[in-house]
């Protein structure tokens, strides 16, 4: 029989790796995981499925936006076969108390972090928000605020005034590459 195919040892690592979100943000009050813990993570199943890893970014832009796209190349070790995956995290315009280098370096991390998070289906299965019980219906906005809601694939939390801020934001909102904003009850 021949080696395995890469589509069979991305699989092994993905049945494998486990990613819990054990950092916590106080300003923001959410948990998280950083690209430092998936690449930690990924280390010993990888060589475990005979699977290597690199990431390269570049600057991509969309409309008058710019994003970092980073990508993640995955090959067998010993075999041929490889595979890429990508994602995009948009600089900041401004964010406060840090200067350019490291705006376009917190939009690598978080780029890489979900470039690596799809390429070895690294989900939010132990994200209190994913464990909900499909009963439980979801909290709408109210009328009039304040009140507080958050992305539930990258846990960003904002404030908002009322309803018509809330929609306004939720309608173009980019924190992500895949957002989902939740009213906190």
């Amino acid at each position: 029989m021949a080696g395995k195919t890469i589509q069979q040892a991305v699989a092994e690592v993905q049945r494998a790796v486990a990613v819990p979100k054990a950092k916590f943000n106080e300003f923001g009050g959410f948990s998280y995981r950083s690209y430092e813990d998936i690449v930690a993570a990924l280390k010993d199943p990888c060589a475990e499925a005979g699977v290597a890893f690199a990431m390269s970014d570049d600057v991509v832009q969309v409309g008058e936006r710019h994003y970092v796209r980073a990508t993640v190349r995955v090959w067998l070790v010993d075999g041929e076969g490889e595979m890429e995956f990508s994602a995009l995290a948009r600089e900041a315009e401004h964010k406060k108390g840090s200067d350019d280098a490291q705006v376009t370096g917190m939009a690598s991390s978080y780029a890489r972090k979900y470039a690596l998070c799809g390429a070895f289906a690294i989900d939010g299965q132990s994200d209190p928000d994913g464990m909900r019980p499909a009963a439980e219906p979801k909290p709408e906005p109210p009328a009039t605020g304040p009140f507080t809601a958050h992305c539930k694939s990258c846990g960003t939390r904002y404030q908002f005034d009322d309803r018509a801020h809330y929609d306004a934001f939720t309608a173009t909102a980019a924190c992500c590459p895949a957002p989902a904003w939740e009213v906190e009850a």
